[in-house]
């Protein structure tokens, strides 16, 4: 995965553009945001930018919404709702005095760009070819920002915290924003606890938002239809631990729980009152996570 494009990241791209033209969502977000997507798309390489103009179409958007619903119940939403909730999370740090963020695996996210923009020190890490995809999007697009920091690690060699040491601009004496979107879920237990040893060393001081995919959530047919839809695109869910699992390596790891959503919450706060009757995937959760002091 060293050098080549992340589908799924590609494709939650994709299906965020597409969702956030509906006026029933478009309103939850930054209009940065929505423009960010937009350019994403186009970005794209052409057997995925060609989504750019078709997602125009409501037609097009409505057989797509369908397609993605008969497969995978509540794919859709949960990607509104990863979205919505971490950049309302960041925000909500950026007001309590953290001013530096992270983004592990940053993928094709707006969060780095997002915080450069309001004047906060962000770092995305990610493979090295994602991140030189990312580079070329952030200069032909106008993103550019001496507080956007985009960083390649290559996993065979090296870790997150050497990366951050060897940057000349991260400062660890910061109160700092670590994001986990999609990004424990595809490590290997071992690894995720060598990631969290990794983030206490480089910064004492900080918040982890991370999202979890509990899959014994799911019905047999959607767990195999989420896994083998990952599996067609090159990757693999590797993590294998359940909400509870998770929660208590987090918490063996000195980190205590601030909040938790799950796909019930997310309903109920987000989605129903904009007038959508989809649902929001099973299994998926957003946490917000403190390092105890």
């Amino acid at each position: 995965m060293l050098n080549k494009l992340s589908h799924t990241a590609a494709y939650i791209a994709v299906k965020f553009y597409g969702l956030s033209m509906s006026p029933k969502l478009s309103g939850h977000f930054d209009p940065f945001i929505l423009n960010f997507y937009e350019r994403m798309v186009r970005f794209l390489p052409k057997h995925l930018s060609w989504y750019y103009k078709a997602l125009k179409s409501p037609f097009w958007r409505q057989l797509f919404v369908a397609s993605e619903e008969l497969l995978l119940p509540g794919d859709l939403m949960h990607i509104v709702c990863r979205k919505y909730y971490i950049t309302k999370m960041a925000q909500e740090s950026f007001e309590r005095g953290y001013n530096q963020l992270v983004v592990l695996g940053a993928g094709l996210d707006h969060l780095g760009a997002f915080a450069a923009a309001n004047n906060i020190s962000s770092f995305e890490i990610d493979t090295p070819f994602m991140a030189q995809q990312k580079r070329a999007f952030i200069s032909e697009n106008g993103y550019e920002s001496d507080r956007l920091n985009i960083l390649e690690i290559d996993v065979t060699k090296q870790n997150v915290a050497e990366v951050l040491y060897d940057h000349p601009l991260f400062d660890t004496r910061q109160k700092t924003i670590f994001i986990a979107e999609g990004f424990f879920d595809y490590l290997s237990l071992s690894d995720a606890k060598a990631v969290l040893d990794d983030l206490k060393r480089v910064a004492p001081e900080h918040r982890l938002i991370s999202t979890l995919f509990s899959l014994d959530e799911l019905n047999i047919f959607h767990r195999l239809s989420f896994t083998s839809g990952v599996a067609m695109v090159g990757e693999a869910i590797k993590l294998p631990l359940n909400r509870r699992e998770f929660n208590s390596m987090l918490s063996e790891a000195g980190y205590t729980s601030e909040k938790e959503l799950g796909y019930q919450e997310m309903e109920k706060d987000l989605i129903k009152p904009s007038g959508i009757d989809l649902p929001v995937m099973k299994g998926f959760y957003v946490m917000h996570s403190l390092l105890k002091s």
